[in-house]
């Protein structure tokens, strides 16, 4: 899924210059390698924990095992929690491509734009 992620920031950042591209994830799923040969601007892991391991997730593959799963599931999801710092983070990034410029209606006849 990386490298779909990368082509599609790639797509994105060729049709719309100055964009921004962030990749948000549930948890880590993969090695962490360098972003910086793609057109990913970050990664950002919203529950700063691996993913649980395949060998353990196919048990979710049925009703049954996910009802005998469920209380380490739960306990998973307790002990990595949505991390507040990262969301934050994002929300910075937001942030900081915003600019608020205040209208000057006296100026807009003499600028010719608003």
């Amino acid at each position: 899924m990386f490298q779909e992620a990368s082509a599609t920031a790639h797509d994105v950042k060729q049709a719309v210059t100055g964009a921004k591209y962030y990749l948000i994830c549930d948890y880590l799923d993969m090695t962490p390698i360098s972003t910086t040969t793609t057109d990913i601007d970050e990664i950002l892991i919203i529950r700063k924990a691996k993913r649980i391991s395949s060998n353990i997730r196919k048990k979710y593959s049925t009703y049954a095992g996910r009802q005998e799963s469920r209380e380490k599931y739960i306990e998973y999801l307790v002990n990595h929690p949505y991390s507040s710092d990262v969301f934050i983070r994002f929300i910075g990034h937001i942030i900081s491509q915003m600019q608020n410029e205040d209208l000057i209606e006296e100026s807009v006849l003499d600028l010719g734009y608003f």
